[in-house]
């Protein structure tokens, strides 16, 4: 991979330089056209910034044009260039990092769809319109892949009991083996478990055996509450589920306490288990919500379902093992090479799997260009295609060719102190891009046709016969500046060749 290193600007980062005092100066713009900047903690919740702002907007012209204060949220622009309507106000500014510290108040009106494509991009730390602009078919099959397998994830919630959804979607974590020591770690062979029910500060302790079932704890805690409060409504334990406190993560079913994850890590550590009470019937509303959800998603696919495509016609498949030819490709031309006119320039190729190369590298022939570099030339490599392994890579290098060293100075000649430079045949070979690709797709088929590689200008200290075997195979995404190198695989589109299956691979 190409070097990376933290951004020393970076005000969101935990040992930032320009937050060294815990807070940061943010702007605010209001709906009235008011501009206001305050000193905010980065690691405030979006509530409390919040607050702090309306305490100084009551002293700003045009307050009473404003609406309550819970009409109103932020939004920003996020790290993934993407406008972002903070309406969660208990996450904490640092979590939200803002690509500037600019905050907008606007009217509480956010489109769902919108909203939770935002809150992907973040997760993910790309927006989803990048990923929308991808051209990788191996991208792209993989989020087809991931749509079809969680719809057809949803679809088997539908039609199940408030209890198997639950068992479903929040499945206990279990571990049926044996605890070692497990005296040593309890109490007189008992086990202490804090509980208590929602909405109510009363907390009661009980010491249990290890093997008792959840739902025996609900009893002692209804028991131990009418003991204390006196009798209520008719309350059955089956009317309440045992959840992890500060977690959304339930203790229930069949099995021995000790057998539950949560348990166990606690007994290991020697800290209390915290549970909470919860009705039932929270998460039967829990479980309608979702499954209305869920059946309105299914509704909305199903109508916009396109119409069937035509069945495709059967090709000729080949193993690549059938091609007995020399692997060969043709390098076309390079663009956007940072060299002078008058300079010369040469590709490195090499056939690699792993740091392992499997012949002798080629290199091309030395041309100079002003911005396009054209070769057309064919690069035979001294391997048959039948002899390349399943993850080889075809790995290039850009180097300008000197014979000596220029002392005049220029914006566009290398540096020769700051980049790594090779002497070999009375020359000196300075790096100026690499770039790494397969020679089999994602799908085993052996590529073919014109591919565009844009490449990276960063070496690493260390190169193979002058490659770098062991960088990304992924091209460089900032195609505006990066040298591209035009190559051309043999076509072989009506009879495409595929490495054979792993299970036929002997």
């Amino acid at each position: 991979m190409p070097p990376a290193m933290a951004d020393i600007l970076d005000i969101w980062a935990v040992d930032s330089q320009l937050a060294s005092d815990g807070s940061i100066p943010v702007d605010f713009l209001l709906p009235t056209g008011i501009y206001i900047q305050l000193e905010v903690p980065r690691e405030a919740t979006i509530s409390y910034i919040k607050q702090m702002l309306w305490k100084q907007v009551h002293n700003y012209p045009m307050f009473n044009l404003l609406m309550e204060i819970d009409s109103y949220m932020f939004a920003c622009v996020n790290q993934t260039a993407v406008y972002e309507e903070l309406e969660d106000e208990t996450r904490r500014l640092c979590d939200v990092r803002p690509f500037l510290p600019v905050l907008k108040l606007v009217t509480r009106s956010c489109d769902p769809g919108e909203k939770l494509d935002s809150k992907i991009g973040v997760l993910i730390g790309k927006g989803l319109h990048e990923f929308d602009a991808l051209k990788d078919p191996e991208v792209n099959e993989f989020r087809i892949k991931m749509r079809k397998f969680s719809e057809e994830k949803i679809q088997s919630l539908v039609g199940l009991s408030w209890m198997d959804w639950l068992k479903q979607t929040y499945p206990p974590e279990h571990e049926p083996s044996v605890l070692e020591n497990l005296e040593d770690k309890l109490y007189g062979g008992k086990l202490i478990v804090a509980v208590h029910f929602e909405n109510c500060q009363d907390v009661f302790s009980f010491q249990i055996s290890p093997n008792m079932n959840p739902i025996k704890i609900n009893e002692l805690a209804i028991q131990k509450r009418l003991t204390i409060h006196g009798k209520e409504d008719e309350v059955s334990p089956y009317d309440y589920v045992l959840q992890v406190s500060g977690r959304v993560e339930y203790v229930f079913g069949d099995h021995p306490l000790i057998q539950f994850q949560y348990i166990r890590n606690c007994v290991m550590n020697r800290t209390l288990p915290h549970f909470m009470l919860v009705e039932c019937c929270k998460i039967k509303k829990m479980y309608e919500q979702e499954i209305i959800a869920i059946e309105a998603a299914i509704n909305r696919n199903s109508s916009n379902l396109p119409l069937p495509l035509p069945p495709k016609k059967m090709r000729i498949i080949s193993h690549v093992w059938e091609n007995n030819n020399p692997f060969q490709i043709v390098l076309v031309k390079g663009n956007k090479l940072n060299t002078e006119e008058s300079v010369k320039v040469h590709v490195r190729a090499g056939l690699f799997h792993g740091t392992e190369l499997l012949c002798k590298t080629i290199v091309s022939s030395e041309i100079s260009g002003k911005n396009d570099h054209i070769w057309n030339e064919p690069l035979e490599f001294d391997i048959n295609t039948c002899d390349l392994p399943r993850m080889a890579r075809l790995c290039f290098a850009v180097y300008a060719v000197l014979d000596k060293v220029k002392t005049k100075k220029s914006t566009k000649t290398i540096n020769p102190s700051k980049y790594q430079t090779i002497r070999k045949s009375g020359k000196v070979h300075y790096p100026v891009a690499w770039v790494n690709t397969m020679v089999f797709d994602f799908k085993g088929q052996l590529r073919s046709g014109d591919i565009i590689l844009h490449s990276w200008s960063s070496f690493p200290d260390e190169l193979e016969e002058m490659l770098n075997p062991m960088g990304t195979v992924q091209t460089n995404p900032y195609t505006e500046n990066a040298t591209a190198l035009h190559i051309k695989f043999p076509e072989n589109k009506k009879q495409p060749y595929y490495y054979p299956p792993f299970d036929k691979v002997s």
